[in-house]
């Protein structure tokens, strides 16, 4: 009989332990005022694929985190960058200032792809040896625009030459670390990778 009062106390409990919390509101509130950072890409190039795309916004995720800041792909920033590019403006701090305030963004980290690639050389007639070389070209313009401050960090990545087989970055590895370098340089947070 013990056994028995003893079982059903446990039930009540789970029982009122359950209808308790269903019943309590379960509302989350947070005070972080979340600022858009706009993640812009201009390939001019046509080697930006989904894969590189999602590494270099991983970058930029890594520097610009979750509760305080939210990242916009694509959208407004985008459109107004690619507009603003295709219409020749050069892009600088007043420039950025504008169209980070016209797309409504804290902050405003853009990739210019001019070219990316990476080819296969023979060493006969370069070089006086048979070997197989790869030449790779990394060329493009790294921009972070934070609007507390009216900052702007640039890079101008201009990496070519011929590399053996097996000991190269790939160009896109080039510039994902170059971005990496730039927004941690913004946000006065060590360097990944170096």
């Amino acid at each position: 009989m013990k056994k028995i009062r003893w079982l059903l106390q446990i039930c009540f409990l789970v029982v009122f332990a359950s209808l308790f919390t269903a019943l309590m509101p379960q509302t989350a509130r947070a005070d972080f005022a979340e600022r858009p950072v706009g993640f812009v890409v201009i390939d001019q190039d046509g080697g930006v694929d989904g894969a590189v795309y999602k590494e270099w916004r991983q970058m930029v995720k890594l520097a610009y985190r979750f509760p305080y800041y939210q990242i916009i792909d694509g959208g407004e920033p985008q459109m107004l960058v690619s507009r603003a590019v295709r219409d020749g403006v050069k892009l600088d701090a007043a420039s950025l200032s504008a169209l980070a305030e016209k797309s409504k963004t804290d902050v405003l980290v853009v990739a210019r792809i001019y070219e990316m690639d990476e080819s296969l050389v023979s060493g006969w007639g370069f070089r006086f040896d048979h070997d197989t070389y790869v030449r790779v070209v990394a060329d493009a313009d790294l921009f972070v625009y934070k609007k507390d401050g009216n900052k702007l960090l640039k890079k101008r990545v201009r990496e070519s030459g011929l590399r053996d087989m097996g000991n190269y970055d790939k160009p896109a590895e080039t510039i994902k670390w170059q971005l990496s370098k730039l927004v941690n340089t913004m946000e006065n947070k060590p360097i990944i990778g170096s």
